[in-house]
């Protein structure tokens, strides 16, 4: 409560498990469900298969079947259209290469339908829904990630947020600057907004330190249904951070 807003500005960020895992699952996530994409020509265009989101060091999965340290509430043997569900690859060494289907989606855009579509209950149809969603794991300790940031935010946790499009906003639940590679003091009021391909194009870190959060819930198309998220720690280069 005592802790100073942060002062607003361009800082490299570094963002915790909880609130990566958060956003990419609401920032990408949401993007990669294949009924808004063939619904949306804008959207088609941003999601074209092929197109660079970042370094090779990005890797985004979501995944219906078991994944280790994972006890998780998006895994199933089947979708609610009797598909079976797998592993599906979004981005590969920063370059996209699939989408979350339905059979009625995957129909449309003449792919492979992924095992995504999830219903409430009997009383709603099944649509195409994320199941446990994440940012792999990849080389870099937290320590090594903080080493070299001469002036930076360290952002934990979600206290909310929005997305349009490829547009994003997230609010973090507490954080501390970083000062000559090193944690200092905590600040509140941190804003992260952005465009979500510029962010990805930025991320010049990714953690070895993969948490997964069992507990989300996601809202679309009046139905809630639980998902996982995941990511390690990750570091992000030029993220404009609204405060004081």
């Amino acid at each position: 409560v005592d802790a100073a807003p942060v002062k607003g500005g361009v800082y490299t960020v570094v963002i915790n498990p909880s609130l990566a895992g958060v956003f990419v699952h609401e920032a990408f996530g949401h993007l990669s469900e294949s009924d808004f994409v063939y619904e949306n020509e804008e959207a088609q265009k941003a999601m074209r298969m092929g197109r660079r989101f970042g370094r090779s060091i990005l890797n985004i999965a979501d995944s219906g079947v078991e994944v280790p340290d994972g006890d998780l509430p998006g895994t199933h043997r089947f979708d609610d259209e009797g598909v079976a569900m797998k592993r599906t690859q979004l981005v590969k060494d920063g370059v996209l290469c699939g989408r979350l289907h339905s059979r009625e989606t995957a129909a449309k855009l003449k792919e492979e339908p992924t095992g995504n579509a999830r219903a409430q209950d009997y009383n709603h149809p099944p649509i195409v829904r994320m199941r446990n969603t994440f940012i792999e794991a990849g080389e870099t300790s937290f320590e090594d990630m903080i080493s070299d940031v001469k002036l930076g935010v360290y952002a934990l946790k979600s206290r909310g947020g929005q997305t349009c499009l490829g547009n994003f906003s997230f609010s973090s639940a507490y954080a501390y600057m970083i000062r000559d590679g090193k944690l200092a003091e905590p600040v509140r009021d941190v804003i992260l907004a952005g465009n979500l391909f510029e962010t990805l194009e930025n991320v010049t870190a990714v953690g070895d330190d993969l948490r997964w959060d069992n507990s989300g819930r996601c809202g679309k198309e009046g139905q809630s249904m639980p998902v996982g998220m995941g990511s390690p720690h990750v570091r992000i280069e030029n993220v404009v951070v609204g405060g004081a």
